[in-house]
């Protein structure tokens, strides 16, 4: 068709960058709450499928992007912050602007909560919430490839 292979490679990416942009310009126009490119992040297998459960408007299926875990000190998005179900976190408050500097004693109940999450103990909890959220995924990416 093109008679050089890379040369059409390299026409076919150039025609599916347009494409991307074309679908991300007229999908924020109509309604479009899709993360293409972006990060969704998630504390809690639980928040995790309250953010799933969102549909798109005009895709149905809601791309999320790249889908990861952060710990309960940093926040999650603007849109989903009401989603969390963590404790208070002063860390997170001043990560996200809603407060200022953390005094000396809020900073050591800080690293001892960070030490409690982290502790072995916690560490069976983790692995059992990571493997929720894993299922939650998988079926995630299987609904998405049906659409």
């Amino acid at each position: 068709m093109y008679g050089d292979g890379i040369m059409g490679v390299a026409g076919l990416e150039r025609r599916v960058r347009v494409l991307e942009r074309a679908l991300l310009q007229h999908s924020s126009a109509k309604g479009c709450n899709c993360r293409f490119g972006q990060q969704t992040r998630y504390h809690t297998a639980t928040e995790l499928e309250q953010i799933m459960v969102m549909c798109c408007p005009v895709h149905d299926i809601r791309d999320l992007g790249h889908v990861r875990w952060i710990a309960s000190g940093l926040p999650l998005r603007a849109e989903d912050r009401d989603l969390c179900c963590c404790p208070p976190c002063a860390v997170r408050d001043f990560v996200q602007g809603t407060r200022g500097p953390l005094s000396v004693e809020e900073q050591e109940a800080e690293e001892r909560r960070w030490e409690q999450e982290y502790a072995e103990a916690s560490d069976e909890e983790f692995r059992r919430e990571q493997a929720r959220a894993e299922v939650l995924l998988h079926r995630y990416q299987q609904k998405k490839r049906r659409w």
